[in-house]
């Protein structure tokens, strides 16, 4: 009997293997089958700047990916904030390029494409059209994301049937409260700060009057930044622009070009037909035999020659990097929540990111760090790892922090190891306040039947359970440890900026501020975006000569995904719902909202349940 089972097992030993080698050897084909010749840009070229693809922080692979990373990707398509900047002013002075053009439709998902990267793109864009090169626009039904972008073309085209969707911007909150009290469900909160609104869609039905009063002074700096920007490229008043947004709405094509906002009402094969002479001018005056590999973005003009923005960051971005020099730079990426544990797709782990950063610590060659947030905090302990890493390296080196889109509770708690900290007019930082929250069942459990008992050895051993409501002198135990972390993050906050205790309180109490207001109040040192982080990094460290710039974290492959993926928790529900949430029309849009609160409720794993992050409420439309 015992031979046989043996036998048994010895056989399924062997088809595991045969099963997981046949795996690996597909995946080695399909990577393999990926790799295509490296891009050849001809001369008179156009560069496609396709706005579909989500503007994100983290760095991207300096090779294309192959068939299996492609797929594992979900469909998503992501651009390199950093590279989308370089290869633009790369563009601007390469003698190949004749000109670019602007397309497409931003999908602005979690942290990816908001104000404050889209305003770096756009100073990229202006930047290459200082080179003297044409930049089309070709708008159909554009939002004020998309215009926002397009503004700053030398050429903005309007399809005739299209329509300017620019009505404003709105800030929408889900709120949760009535749900959970008709099925029983019962949530408890301990906050410090009348601004710290995180707990509100659990609590409440509407905006507490401080929240609505936050979001209506940030929304409007945000908003006062994009009408400024547009309004400067396009040649109009503010006022006058302000006029049409609340007179119309939804511009028509013909009122659009009326109020200059648009150069001209055409269809897309006028634009083509101006970038194929633009192009062929270009070739005249240098012949060019070249074949361009996988470069042909728009199918129905696909005897032009052009390249996406894409694939020409990838050549920009390899000859940006000098990997000869004898001191370094790093740029340090936290996009995301941060979580207590490991680092995972879009959020920030406290022991991941840390463990980075002693890497970084100890490497002689690394001369100063910028760190670069996108984050709107989460888990006080894993912020407060993060940000001791940072001291301990501070102590040696600069550490210099650029705020992208947002950089708020545990995103600006981090970002107290700095020395200096650049934000944009734009960017949502501040949020300086700590929150807890403690659910019950008790209600639910009771209408279906089910009852909890209880045996303890101490007063408060079942303190954090689920099975009934918190008694008032438990609530204060919490409140105790809650006050406690909002005190370390004043003093944080006080030490970093040089301010009293007494006057970061004031300017705290969990409220959002825009970095227009942050620099005013002293929570942020200057505007400027990640670019001029790392030159001031580079001053700061006194660096002459030549240095790499090293981005951390590192692209994983997508073997290393397939492994991460096998050795993975089961994912939320909303995760598992994300092809029913795709879509961009406005039911969607609230099913994704929706799912991304139950999301984030689930994700809090704080040890000891505290919470420095911002409310989730930067659906800005």
């Amino acid at each position: 009997m015992k031979q046989f089972f043996t036998a048994i097992a010895a056989n399924l030993v062997t088809i595991a293997l045969c099963v997981v080698g046949g795996f690996l050897l597909i995946i080695g084909i399909a990577a393999a089958a990926g790799k295509s010749a490296p891009t050849v840009v001809r001369t008179g070229s156009v560069l496609i700047i396709d706005l579909d693809q989500t503007l994100s922080d983290t760095p991207m692979p300096l090779e294309r990916a192959s068939i299996f990373d492609e797929a594992f990707s979900g469909g998503k398509h992501t651009l390199s904030l950093r590279s989308a900047t370089i290869a633009l002013r790369a563009a601007g002075e390469d003698e190949h390029i004749s000109g670019a053009l602007i397309r497409g439709t931003i999908n602005a998902d979690g942290y990816g494409s908001g104000y404050a990267a889209l305003r770096e793109l756009r100073a990229a864009v202006a930047d290459f059209r200082k080179s003297k090169k044409p930049v089309h626009a070709f708008l159909v039904n554009p939002d004020t994301r998309d215009y926002y972008i397009a503004s700053a073309a030398s050429v903005v085209t309007i399809d005739p049937f299209g329509s300017l969707m620019m009505p404003g911007m709105a800030s929408e909150q889900v709120f949760f409260a009535g749900l959970f009290e008709k099925y029983g469900i019962g949530v408890q909160v301990s906050r410090v700060g009348r601004f710290k609104s995180a707990v509100e869609p659990y609590t409440r039905t509407s905006m507490s009057p401080e929240n609505r009063q936050q979001v209506q002074s940030y929304l409007g700096d945000m908003w006062r930044e994009v009408k400024r920007g547009i309004a400067e490229s396009r040649g109009v008043d503010t006022t006058v622009l302000q006029n049409i947004v609340d007179t119309q709405g939804i511009i028509l094509p013909a009122d659009a070009k009326s109020a200059r906002l648009v150069d001209r009402v055409a269809y897309f094969d006028d634009v083509l037909t101006d970038l194929q002479d633009l192009s062929r001018v270009k070739s005249d005056v240098k012949a060019d035999k070249k074949v361009a590999a996988r470069v042909v973005d728009i199918p129905e003009a696909a005897s032009l020659p052009q390249v996406s923005l894409e694939e020409y960051a990838r050549i920009a971005t390899a000859k940006d990097r000098i990997f000869s020099a004898s001191q370094a730079i790093a740029i340090v990426y936290a996009e995301g929540d941060i979580v207590d544990g490991e680092s995972g797709n879009g959020s920030i782990g406290g022991d991941g990111l840390s463990r980075d950063l002693r890497k970084i610590r100890n490497d002689p060659k690394v001369k100063a760090i910028v760190l670069r947030v996108n984050s709107p905090g989460g888990s006080a302990i894993a912020s407060e790892r993060i940000e001791r890493e940072l001291a301990l390296i501070g102590r040696t080196r600069p550490v210099v922090v650029s705020m992208g889109t947002v950089a708020a509770s545990g995103g600006y708690w981090i970002s107290t190891a700095a020395q200096r900290v650049f934000a944009q007019p734009n960017t949502i930082t501040g949020s300086i306040g700590v929150f807890s929250i403690v659910p019950n069942v008790q209600g639910i459990a009771a209408k279906n039947g089910i009852t909890f008992d209880t045996v303890k050895t101490g007063r408060y051993a079942d303190l954090l359970s689920i099975a009934r409501p918190r008694t008032a002198d438990e609530m204060a135990v919490l409140q105790r440890g809650t006050d406690a972390i909002y005190n370390a993050f004043i003093e944080r906050v006080a030490n970093a900026r040089k301010l009293t205790p007494d006057s970061v309180r004031v300017i705290a109490e969990g409220r959002v501020w825009s970095g227009s207001e942050a620099i005013r109040i002293g929570l942020v040192d200057s505007i400027g975006g990640l670019d001029v982080a790392v030159k001031s990094a580079a001053g700061l460290a006194r660096i002459t000569g030549d240095y790499e710039v090293r981005e951390y974290p590192r692209t994983k492959s997508a073997i290393e995904t397939l492994t991460e993926l096998m050795d993975r928790k089961p994912t939320p529900v909303s995760h598992a719902t994300t092809n029913l949430l795709a879509g961009s029309d406005p039911a969607h849009q609230l099913a994704r909202s929706i799912a991304r609160e139950f999301e984030l409720l689930v994700s809090y794993n704080d040890p000891r349940g505290a919470y420095a992050r911002m409310p989730f409420i930067l659906r800005v439309r």
